[in-house]
């Protein structure tokens, strides 16, 4: 018979989903990721979930006259599981399925039901990638591996009149009275006794789609292969039996409105797949610089008028949480080696506490084209983000950019003294949101 390995449809569906993250796994680069939406272990996420649905229950035996779909009596299963995340990569569910089972070919058919439970580690496909979170903040993928066991009910009948199949009608020995059946009384096909139990490990794929906090909709198919070729009643087949089934399902998150869940949490580049903080290379290089600061604080350029510039930008800004870096000249875009070390003390901050952000606020004196002051802001910022998260390890996600060109400039520049007054709006200004 013409059959395709389990395996074999396993590896399609894994191509499916490969196919469907390269289409819908692309992050919008205008997407901004709120602090409730990024993953720590210090924080309180909801957790719980569960989830109903139903969908159609294909059976794969000795004994199916198809290769992939079913040409008759299709089966329509429903499926309860119940999820426990551990963190945005990883969880585990509990899941229980009920269906009935039917395969015929040349001569015989075989029906039955069957009920199966089973435990399962699930891993989010998209929180593993180089942008770990879900894809435009709606769409996971995940794959699940685990093991279980079914217990089933099921008789061999023969195809022309439907009678149960004896023994002897394989054996030819005309006294051996007993009935092919599993989960009946071998001399009594009516009569019901305890069901025959067989381990299985399900392995399978799914999409999931995030409605609100509350509820997210998807599609999970399962394939569940059975240690033992036992389903049909036919113990002389090439492979083990299994089935595979294919659920829409709607999932209720358990937990507070107001948090969100795991799943939809964006794990930082500074965590593993895990959740556990990783150790930056430069840290301790950056630690060192502590004395270096302290030394350049007393020593920043505009001295005599740092007081003024403290003062008003701490009104523009309603925290004393920012620092400033100078250029020299309307068109610089270079930040000098001096203010290398404001950013490095920015940078120790961010890393000893990962719930902070920081904005980048560009200026350019009012020296030449509006265009072109706005386009040195930009690039002015840019610059500086380039140099916190590539040389000193800053996640990308934790900096923005907020170009001004002459724009709101630091008023009132009258008060500085001549040189200062054009300094003071050539500079990126540093502020870190906690």
């Amino acid at each position: 018979m013409n059959r395709i390995a389990p395996l074999v449809r396993f590896t399609l569906l894994l191509l499916f989903v490969q196919s469907c993250i390269s289409v819908f796994g692309q992050r919008s680069d205008d997407f901004i990721i709120e602090e409730d939406m990024r993953y720590s272990r210090e924080k309180k996420f909801n957790s719980w979930s569960i989830s109903v649905g139903y969908g159609p229950l294909i059976m794969y035996s000795d004994i199916t006259n198809y290769t992939v779909f079913p040409n008759e009596k299709w089966d329509f299963s429903p499926v309860i599981k119940v999820t426990k995340y551990l963190n945005p990569a990883f969880s585990f569910d509990a899941q229980f399925l009920s269906g009935k089972m039917y395969g015929s070919n040349v001569g015989y058919f075989f029906e039955g039901d069957m009920t199966d439970f089973s435990i399962s580690h699930v891993g989010i496909i998209n929180q593993m990638l180089n942008t770990p979170g879900p894809r435009r903040d709606k769409w996971n993928f995940y794959y699940k591996i685990g093991f279980g066991f079914t217990a089933f009910r099921s008789k061999l009948h023969h195809q022309d009149d439907g009678r149960v199949v004896m023994v002897k009608d394989f054996s030819g020995d005309a006294t051996d009275m007993r009935y092919v059946v599993h989960g009946y009384d071998i001399y009594d096909p009516d009569k019901k006794i305890e069901r025959k139990r067989t381990l299985l490990l399900p392995m399978g794929l799914g999409v999931m789609y995030r409605i609100n906090r509350s509820f997210d909709i998807g599609i999970e198919t399962i394939m569940r292969f059975s240690l033992m070729d036992k389903f049909d009643n036919i113990l002389a087949g090439g492979s083990n039996d299994s089935y595979w089934h294919t659920n829409i399902n709607l999932s209720y998150k358990i937990g507070k409105k107001d948090k969100r869940h795991k799943r939809w949490t964006y794990r930082g580049y500074d965590f593993n797949i895990f959740g556990a903080k990783k150790r930056y290379p430069l840290e301790d290089e950056i630690n060192e610089l502590g004395c270096d600061i302290d030394q350049y604080a007393a020593n920043r350029l505009i001295k005599t008028d740092s007081v003024i510039i403290f003062h008003n930008l701490k009104k523009v800004y309603s925290t004393s949480e920012f620092y400033s870096v100078f250029f020299s000249s309307s068109s610089d875009t270079k930040v000098d080696r001096e203010d290398v070390v404001i950013l490095a003390e920015t940078a120790i901050k961010l890393m000893k506490n990962e719930k902070w952000n920081v904005y980048l606020y560009g200026y350019s004196d009012k020296t030449g084209d509006t265009d072109k002051n706005m386009d040195i802001s930009r690039k002015r910022c840019e610059v500086v983000k380039d140099i916190l998260a590539n040389d000193l390890g800053i996640v990308e996600d934790r900096i923005s950019i907020y170009p001004k060109g002459e724009t709101e400039l630091l008023s009132p520049t009258d008060k500085l003294s001549p040189r200062g007054i054009h300094m003071v709006n050539r500079r990126v200004d540093i502020v870190i949101m906690k």
